[in-house]
């Protein structure tokens, strides 16, 4: 903003008659520049001094502290929406990246525990004739073992396992 901008809207400042972007670059213009920042305390002086006389007050006041205040309430005001603003933004960041972390992880472990099933799926009999060897493999006589005879010399299913555990 250049002098003659900030100078043009000191009333429009002093009346609160500035947007909120207006007036954000009024006050650094002001924080800067000592020339606007005189016309401004003198304007001030000016307008608020016949506001006074105007309703019969005393003219008691400090203008140039109570605009200090004002200006510097402003100021303040505008870092705190700036501070919420980046705090927001920085706390939507994190949740961001969070929640993608997290479904990341969630991900590989479906993958991995995929991978596993599909291991022990291929894996087969011989998964359960490690671990369960005994109980699987070769059962007790049982009065629920039916003998079946055949004519043709086909060898069982335990035969079988009995014979791939000797070659092993």
């Amino acid at each position: 903003m250049t002098c003659l901008e900030a100078q043009s809207k000191i009333i429009a400042y002093i009346d609160y008659n500035l947007d909120k972007e207006q007036k954000k670059e009024f006050l650094r213009h002001i924080q800067c520049c000592e020339n606007c920042r005189e016309e401004l305390d003198i304007y001030y002086t000016m307008i608020e001094g016949m506001r006074q006389l105007d309703s019969n007050q005393s003219l008691s006041e400090d203008f140039s502290v109570k605009l200090s205040n004002r200006m510097e309430h402003e100021m303040k005001q505008s870092r705190k929406k700036r501070s919420l603003l980046r705090s927001s933004v920085l706390l939507l960041v994190v949740a961001t990246f969070s929640a993608v972390m997290i479904g990341y992880v969630n991900f590989l472990d479906m993958l991995h525990q995929d991978e596993q099933a599909k291991l022990k799926e291929a894996q087969g009999q011989y998964y359960y004739s490690r671990t369960f060897k005994e109980l699987m493999f070769e059962p007790e006589e049982i009065e629920y073992t039916i003998n079946v005879e055949s004519t043709e010399k086909e060898s069982t299913f335990y035969e079988k396992v009995r014979q791939y555990n000797a070659v092993n």
